[in-house]
């Protein structure tokens, strides 16, 4: 890729990188289930993870839980889920490819999620220890999560780039909202945990079924 736009790719990690349902389902329900609140089937949790695991928590949780079991779920979650943040998570098909296309074209590559930062690099460094992100930001108790801008300002000052010629891939309307908030291109990643029409409806300025399709895109914009 020659040295035009888009001149950086940003990524979102759950449901965009790695299918990581699997590991955040099995911590959540073990976290409610020690609270002696119901469980909830794996697939269910696609539709709760994006705006950050306590959110998640409150989303799976009945409704009108006390706050403060919901703390001693999100404990035990914290304590549970790094240790077993790679038992089942995978990575998606052509996600490899893609970044190793990227990275020999020189293109700057950086993560961005609502994850907890130092499980975010964790699980960064164990599927792709042979990529070199920029960085890895995740929740980290500084920066605002997703959709709040700060974190793309704060990436563009990184990059040394202007927000548009960077590109943001996320599968969530909270990543297609981040994107724009922050100015960037956003490229949606239909086949992650939200499908296709929900990152339409949110705006997105490109919905890519694969990541070929992200790479044929890119390809496409040079």
């Amino acid at each position: 890729m020659s040295h035009t736009f888009p001149q950086a790719v940003l990524f979102d990690l759950d449901g965009t990188l790695l299918n990581t349902i699997p590991d955040i389902a099995g911590a959540v329900n073990r976290s409610l289930a020690g609270e002696g609140l119901p469980t909830w089937p794996v697939e269910a949790y696609r539709h709760f993870v994006g705006s950050g695991i306590r959110v998640a928590i409150r989303r799976a949780a009945p409704a009108g839980t006390d706050p403060a079991v919901l703390e001693a779920v999100h404990a035990r979650y914290q304590a549970d889920y790094p240790l077993h943040c790679t038992d089942q998570t995978a990575c998606y098909d052509g996600i490899r490819s893609l970044l190793a296309r990227l990275q020999q074209a020189g293109v700057p590559m950086a993560v961005i999620t609502n994850k907890t930062e130092t499980t975010s690099q964790k699980i960064i460094r164990h599927f792709f220890p042979e990529t070199a992100f920029r960085f890895v930001w995740g929740s980290n108790g500084i920066r605002p999560l997703k959709p709040d801008a700060e974190a793309g300002r704060l990436a563009c000052r990184a990059l040394a780039l202007p927000a548009q010629e960077i590109a943001f891939l996320g599968d969530s309307d909270v990543d297609v909202f981040f994107a724009r908030n922050a100015g960037f291109v956003s490229l949606g990643a239909g086949w992650g945990f939200r499908g296709a029409e929900e990152l339409r409806q949110a705006g997105a300025d490109v919905v890519c079924q694969s990541p070929a399709e992200v790479q044929n895109w890119l390809d496409q914009a040079r």
